[in-house]
């Protein structure tokens, strides 16, 4: 049998979950993302370096904890879609949706005729741990989740139309390009970005799709969670090394100029 997916069905029971970004391709930190407890982990592939090899090495990583692995792709592009779906990803972070004919063919890309458009070869892949888990086709598409990334003023704009997609399971909104996309790139708290979010929420809210996250200039992911949202990711790997590597050279010349 394929796993259960522990995050689709915590949203679906409307519990909080709470992760963090991987941007250096590594198994070795989605291993103990994993370990120590986390809901899940996204793996950035977007701005990160990894691949399709990379993705499966991190999968693995969490396959024996609870953590679910989420891939952010790095576009909506379909047969790349296909690939990592086929690799066993059990959570997909598309960026950049703008409309409901954009995420109707994310859906598309991700479920097996007649629902969708994604090839057919289920029992030679991961996802089906290489045809061992028989029920795959019967259960693929309950378990994967598939979250859309609302990040310009035109995914605003649509986003009620996006969030009502079959097949779309949560509507993540991304506020540092949304910030960009009105001209006022990294001001993530600037009036005219927190109305967008807010209009974008409420666009959502009556479809019943679970809203996801990140923390912001004047929002802890504490808060974001306390404003409905039900999946937050914060920081990452890249984010905690270069903040403890630059406190401890600190302390290295402070040291160096008291005892010089």
């Amino acid at each position: 049998m394929i796993r259960q997916n522990r995050l689709k069905a915590n949203l679906k029971a409307g519990r909080k979950s709470f992760g963090m970004w991987l941007q250096s391709a590594d198994p070795t930190f989605a291993e103990i993302t994993a370990l120590v407890g986390f809901d899940f982990f996204i793996m950035d592939q977007e701005h990160g370096p990894g691949d399709v090899q990379a993705a499966m090495a991190m999968m693995r990583a969490a396959a024996v904890t609870d953590a679910t692995a989420v891939i952010r792709v790095p576009s909506s592009e379909p047969i790349y879609l296909r690939r990592i779906a086929d690799a066993g990803a059990e959570g997909l972070l598309v960026p950049m949706v703008e409309t409901a004919e954009q995420a109707r063919e994310i859906v598309d890309a991700c479920r097996f005729p007649p629902a969708g458009k994604r090839g057919n070869a289920w029992d030679a892949t991961r996802a089906s741990g290489y045809g061992v888990a028989r029920d795959y086709l019967e259960r693929a598409h309950d378990e994967l989740l598939i979250m859309v990334q609302i990040e310009t003023v035109l995914g605003v704009r649509n986003a009620r139309a996006i969030a009502e997609v079959d097949g779309v399971d949560v509507v993540f909104i991304g506020p540092t390009d949304l910030s960009g996309s009105v001209g006022l790139p990294g001001q993530t708290n600037a009036p005219e970005v927190e109305a967008l979010i807010a209009e974008c929420v409420a666009a959502v809210r009556p479809t019943g799709k679970p809203l996801a996250s990140v923390p912001r200039r004047g929002k802890t992911w504490q808060q974001v969670f306390d404003d409905g949202f039900l999946l937050v990711a914060a920081g990452s790997e890249i984010f905690y090394f270069r903040t403890a590597a630059e406190a401890q050279h600190r302390d290295w010349q402070r040291y160096r100029e008291g005892a010089g």
